[in-house]
């Protein structure tokens, strides 16, 4: 009876010896005199050997020396005294005829990612980057978590691969490192001593090996935006800062500048080809299904596993590498899941069959570096040694593993495409924007504060969407009100808090509430900073308007005045330093009813997508309504009615506004 059957090797190069151990069950009393016979093609190799009774083990070798290249199922006949005694159909045999063929690059770019846990007022919300880190199981018998096995495993063996470090999961990491006495939300079972050191031994080590040219690091914007989305509201100076920064924290730790990217999501519009460019980056990574059908061809050979150059309508390159949709599935929903032995054995011989077709061509596996293991806490550490392990065996003559970098250094781009589609590796942008309310609601209230923030920005004279210097000791507070109020909004622009939201992830609720928390606090910082500026008193002398208005805030303000009677509507540049400010205007005409209005001069190319509408004179800040009263004297003094605030004059106006992308 014929058990089973197994090779030495899940791929052999034409020349090699192909040990088979063929396992089998004579159920007669005695030993029986046999010959196996096994034919490959036209090639018959017999083997006499004697079965005795139970269970049996044989080993035979099989030169493949004469065997063309192909995947094989070899016949296997068992013959006794002539007579037939049973057939069976071996394991595919694959034979790979190297001679005069480049091997085959395999890339492989994890994504290292974690949205921010840590709240407005510095706690931790959430414990998952020190969980992650240091806590998700036991390996060679410590606690470990999927960034430090990451870590272990690639050291230990011969493989290159690529990570991107998202900055906001490098941002807590050295938050963990610098604050001083870490406070929790809720008893979330972190160790903090323990987690403190792994991620300090975890860091330290990846940092090792992106000296020894064993990992190549890619940036990302900073909170893992979802770019598309935010230039589609004209938020392109968010963008771009948020890729400087990631820029420069990836340089301040690892002390290097990438000059590639995670584009998160793999969420990419043409747009982005041009900001790469003003950024310094060279070529990212994109899923070859959801994009290379409906690209357009300039010249060239669409081969998805080869890099190539994205072009837009000014002329402007970027060189992407495709990853293998099937093969990056395979990793992200089979490999980590399954005997770590058919794992090793399934990704081996599916590289084979790339490099029959295809040799020397660039395969590249993009996905999520972390959750394969956390998601399989049981087999997916065993899965990810089997896989460094099987990828450090076979790497020679025909199959390397290359960093993204080199593999780009090596092999020239085989086409030239444009016009792209928005898109992600979901296939569409819906995942973050599908009209379910929550999801609708965060970009709303993002739109909102951030219109709030630019104007407040505009008012002090500050820059829109500034680079924001980091205190790891006081995140997620920065230098200044100004720096802290854009970082915060930067958090709430990352991708994380719409994808749990509703539909059809159904995450935590923690997750709206994060982002509603930092949008709100943005929005009811800036109102508190705008209730600080009040007109104190106004006076007619003859035909001049004398206005007293008091800046209560640190910072000259640069605003716009508008004086509104029935009869005339004057605007007016003004600058108000800290304390009262005394402001004459001449009248032109009489009038018994005057508005004073105070905006904030923000343009709409500032602003971007509005819920509160700007006009000619940029975003209300105040405004007061005052009536004269008739008198002999040349000197009119009144008293001014009680101000619209701003929030009850437009709040009708937020209801009914919709986002534009929505």
């Amino acid at each position: 009876q014929f058990i089973n059957a197994t090779y030495n090797r899940f791929v052999y190069v034409q020349g090699q010896n192909a040990i088979l151990s063929i396992y089998l069950k004579n159920g007669y009393s005695q030993p029986v005199n046999s010959t196996l016979s096994i034919r490959v093609l036209n090639y018959q190799f017999n083997f006499s050997t004697i079965l005795y009774p139970g269970y049996d083990q044989i080993n035979v070798t099989i030169p493949t020396a004469k065997i063309p290249q192909g995947i094989y199922y070899p016949t296997l006949n068992i013959y006794s005294n002539g007579t037939l005694q049973r057939q069976a159909t071996l394991p595919a045999l694959y034979v790979l005829n190297v001679t005069g063929k480049k091997p085959l690059s395999l890339v492989i770019v994890w994504n290292m990612h974690q949205p921010l846990y840590v709240e407005p007022n510095g706690s931790w919300g959430q414990p998952w980057v020190w969980l992650h880190t240091g806590q998700d199981f036991i390996w060679n018998g410590s606690l470990v978590g999927a960034y430090e096995l990451q870590a272990l495993l690639i050291n230990e063996f011969n493989v290159s691969v690529t990570i991107d470090f998202t900055p906001v999961l490098l941002y807590q990491w050295e938050i963990i490192l610098h604050e001083s006495n870490a406070t929790f939300t809720s008893n979330f079972g972190v160790n903090v001593t323990h987690d403190i050191q792994a991620v300090n031994f975890t860091l330290n080590l990846y940092k090792k090996l992106v000296k020894e040219g064993k990992v190549e690091v890619l940036t990302v914007p900073f909170y893992h935006p979802l770019q598309p989305l935010l230039l589609q509201d004209g938020y392109w100076s968010d963008v771009l800062a948020q890729i400087e920064m990631g820029e420069n924290l990836t340089h301040e730790v690892f002390g290097i500048w990438a000059n590639g990217t995670w584009t998160p999501e793999m969420a990419f519009c043409m747009a982005l080809v041009g900001l790469y460019n003003e950024s310094n980056i060279s070529f990212t990574i994109l899923d070859a299904q959801a994009f290379l059908p409906y690209a357009t061809l300039v010249n060239g050979t669409l081969n998805p596993d080869e890099p190539i150059i994205v072009e837009n309508n000014l002329g402007q390159r970027i060189i992407v590498l495709f990853r293998n949709t099937t093969l990056s599935n395979e990793f992200s929903f089979k490999f980590f899941s399954q005997p770590p032995q058919l794992t090793a054995q399934e990704l081996i011989q599916q590289l084979a069959q790339i490099y029959m077709y295809n040799p020397g061509a660039v395969v590249t596996v993009a996905l999520d570096g972390e959750n394969p293991l956390i998601f399989n806490p049981t087999t997916g550490p065993e899965d990810l040694y089997a896989i460094y392990k099987a990828l450090s065996e076979y790497q020679g003559q025909w199959l390397i593993t290359q960093t993204a970098s080199q593999a780009i250094l090596t092999h020239k781009p085989v086409a030239i495409i444009t016009n792209l589609p928005v898109s992600s590796w979901d296939l569409n942008l819906n995942y973050w924007n599908n009209g379910y309310p929550g999801k609708t609601e965060i970009w709303q209230n993002v739109s909102l504060a951030r219109e709030y923030l630019v104007a407040y920005t505009v008012a002090i004279g500050a820059n829109i969407s500034p680079i924001v210097p980091l205190l790891f000791s006081k995140a997620p507070n920065s230098t200044s009100l100004i720096n802290t109020l854009w970082n915060y909004l930067y958090v709430a622009e990352g991708s994380d808090w719409t994808w749990q939201t509703g539909p059809p992830a159904y995450g935590p609720i923690w997750f709206k509430e994060q982002a509603l928390l930092y949008t709100s606090t943005i929005i009811s910082t800036v109102k508190k900073q705008f209730s600080q500026i009040k007109i104190e008193k106004v006076k007619i002398d003859g035909h001049n308007l004398k206005i007293e208005i008091y800046n209560g805030l640190n910072a000259t303000l640069h605003l716009v005045l508008v004086l509104t009677s029935s009869n005339q509507q004057t605007s007016f540049p003004v600058t108000l330093s800290h304390g009262m400010n005394k402001i004459k205007i001449k009248l032109l005409n009489e009038s018994t009813q005057f508005t004073i209005s105070l905006y904030s001069p923000v343009t709409p190319s500032e602003v971007g997508l509005t819920l509160i509408p700007i006009n000619e004179y940029g975003f209300l800040i105040t405004q007061y309504q005052f009536t004269t009263t008739t008198s002999s004297s040349s000197n009119i003094e009144f008293l001014i009615a009680t101000p619209i605030a701003l929030a009850i004059l437009l709040a009708t106006v937020i209801l009914v506004i919709k986002r534009g992308h929505i």
